[in-house]
């Protein structure tokens, strides 16, 4: 089932440069590697990656620092793994890393089974107004390039591609048509960001953070619901390119739930 956890980690290595969602990438893979070598390398090899690294803090204390970052986990199976391999006082990474630590704090902040949010969606939510704000930098890949705006067919798309990865609940295939006749961004404050992978310009990505908001501008039938559960699945998923690096991290809102009898 998709789930939210925020995962506490003290160090004493220096403050990686760039995005931090990358050295955690590392880190995150050395833990389940250190779990279950099998799994990590399953999990490498999948074309979409049942999880993914978000927003992260790293504030500096005596001694060392204190590095909080939010891990999104999509696949049934793989929450109570990643539990286990982040159990406090566990240490992951070696000071050949870029980044090392130990397991301070583990929490689980939101947690729901795919069914669920489907028919909480499907029966009762209501609204023609989705906001999502880009809280990392985020980009989207169309025909081999970065694509920093966040256009709806793209957005969506890819969040029913990764839905449908993990759950046997379907959308069907008309659903990114629908989305590009009746989808429309309403307004938007981004922000160009550039993230750097090797430290050099020409690794660079081109992303945005920043706002969005969406207008479901046509009626349909059931595919309303069906786009502000992806929406709401976003806050699990992340959206765009290279979510497990710390890219993509979004905060989605705006649809109205109903008490159900």
């Amino acid at each position: 089932m998709p789930a939210l956890l925020e995962v506490t980690l003290g160090t004493t290595a220096p403050r990686p440069r760039g995005l931090l969602g990358v050295p955690l990438h590392g880190l995150v893979f050395a833990a389940l590697e250190h779990l279950n070598p099998g799994l990590s390398a399953h999990l490498h090899a999948a074309e979409v990656k049942p999880f993914r690294v978000g927003a992260a803090q790293w504030q500096d204390v005596e001694g060392g620092a204190v590095v909080r970052f939010l891990l999104g986990a999509l696949a049934d199976d793989l929450t109570d793994v990643l539990l286990e391999a982040f159990t406090p006082g566990g240490t992951h990474g070696d000071e050949n890393a870029t980044l090392w630590g130990e397991v301070l704090d583990v929490e689980v902040l939101a947690r729901e089974t795919y069914a669920a949010l489907y028919a909480r969606h499907a029966g009762g939510t209501s609204g023609r107004t989705i906001h999502l704000r880009f809280v990392t930098p985020t980009t989207f890949q169309a025909t081999g390039l970065d694509m920093p705006f966040p256009v709806p067919k793209t957005v969506f798309y890819g969040l029913q591609r990764r839905w449908e990865a993990f759950s046997d609940l379907r959308f069907g295939e008309d659903l990114n048509g629908w989305v590009g006749r009746a989808v429309r961004v309403q307004d938007f404050q981004l922000r160009p960001r550039s993230v750097y992978f090797k430290g050099v310009r020409e690794a660079a990505l081109s992303a945005c953070v920043g706002e969005v908001q969406f207008t479901l501008a046509r009626p349909g039938d059931i595919e309303p619901a069906f786009v502000r559960l992806l929406a709401d699945y976003a806050n699990f998923a992340g959206v765009g390119y290279k979510t497990t690096y710390g890219l993509g991290h979004v905060e989605a809102w705006g649809w109205r739930e109903h008490a159900r009898e």
